[in-house]
């Protein structure tokens, strides 16, 4: 204070908590909330971000598990929020890392994030089961019939 007088703060001033200023995921799913192609599909219940290795992660699974059944399965989840990272001797400054490690994409409660056909209710049963230790959100299987959950 000179004078009495409060001084402003400065507008040019480092931001600090810059995680409050990334962007958020909305409540819920206005797109992509029914089945397109297939006879079940597995629905998040949970916001998140799915990274490009855990979608991977899932898409190996299901090929595996499928592939003997004679099945088929569409992955819906495209990921748009890019990924940076210094190289490992780089020291800090220089502005942001250029290498692309990869990529996340936001989950909302209520997306259909796969889609399989070929199995039965007790095998799909297994699937969902097995696919969802590999992502970080909670998720329920959803069939094409009205889009019931199955539990």
């Amino acid at each position: 204070r000179l004078c009495g007088v409060p001084t402003m703060p400065n507008p040019w001033r480092k931001i600090f908590l810059r995680r409050l200023l990334r962007p958020k995921i909305p409540k819920a799913s206005t797109t992509n909330k029914s089945l397109l192609l297939g006879k079940f599909g597995v629905l998040s219940t949970e916001a998140g971000l799915l990274t490009n290795a855990q979608k991977e992660a899932v898409r190996l699974s299901m090929g595996r598990k499928l592939k003997p059944m004679g099945g088929r399965f569409w992955i819906h989840i495209n990921h748009f929020i890019p990924l940076t990272r210094k190289a490992k001797g780089a020291r800090m400054g220089k502005g942001k890392g250029a290498a692309l490690t990869g990529g996340k994409a936001p989950v909302r409660p209520g997306t259909v994030i796969i889609e399989f056909s070929g199995v039965d209710e007790l095998e799909a049963k297994a699937l969902h089961s097995s696919i969802t230790k590999k992502l970080p959100v909670k998720t329920r299987l959803i069939t094409n019939k009205f889009n019931e959950a199955i539990v």
